[in-house]
């Protein structure tokens, strides 16, 4: 009698223990945006039981899963814990996989600026203007161009100077 009690204690379907259902439930959301995002896996979704393997990696199966999802959110402190946890971890997840896409993206830009070769003939072509258009300063012995900023210099009086043009 009592092995018929043990036989039917046992058959029925078992309770998850909270750090396996963490655990299970991070597997679970992952598969689940794996699914979302490849074509090739929404359609073979439809067509068999997609988290089964993840039961069983941990030695349970859907009924299992449904009966301890049941329990856990008949108290929903104790689901809102487990949830919390794996919320934190697939936020971490998240921030690794997008500093490595940032890193990446780096790297694709370093190597397109290497392997650039500069387009001189987009390059503008340096405006010259003739000598003959400069006003003249004439003084000593020396010819000399003057720049705007030469105010802020000591120009000597004594030279022949060109007057540069501000416009």
């Amino acid at each position: 009698m009592m092995l018929l009690l043990l036989l039917a204690v046992s058959c029925g379907p078992r309770r998850i223990s909270r750090d396996n259902m963490e655990e299970i439930m991070y597997q679970v959301l992952l598969q689940d945006q794996q699914i979302k995002y490849d074509h090739k896996l929404r359609l073979q979704a439809d067509t068999c039981l997609v988290y089964e393997a993840i039961f069983e990696e941990y030695g349970y199966d859907t009924d299992d899963f449904l009966y301890s999802l049941e329990y856990y959110l008949a108290e929903p402190a104790k689901f809102e814990k487990i949830m919390e946890r794996v919320g934190d971890r697939l936020d971490k997840e998240v921030s690794v996989v997008r500093a490595e896409v940032r890193q990446m993206q780096w790297r694709e830009r370093l190597l397109r600026i290497y392997n650039m070769q500069p387009d001189t003939s987009r390059r503008p072509q340096p405006r010259v203007r003739p000598v003959d258009t400069l006003p003249l300063r004439f003084g000593g012995d020396s010819l000399r161009v003057v720049t705007p900023w030469d105010s802020l210099l000591h120009v000597p009086q004594d030279s022949l100077l060109f007057v540069r043009d501000s416009l």
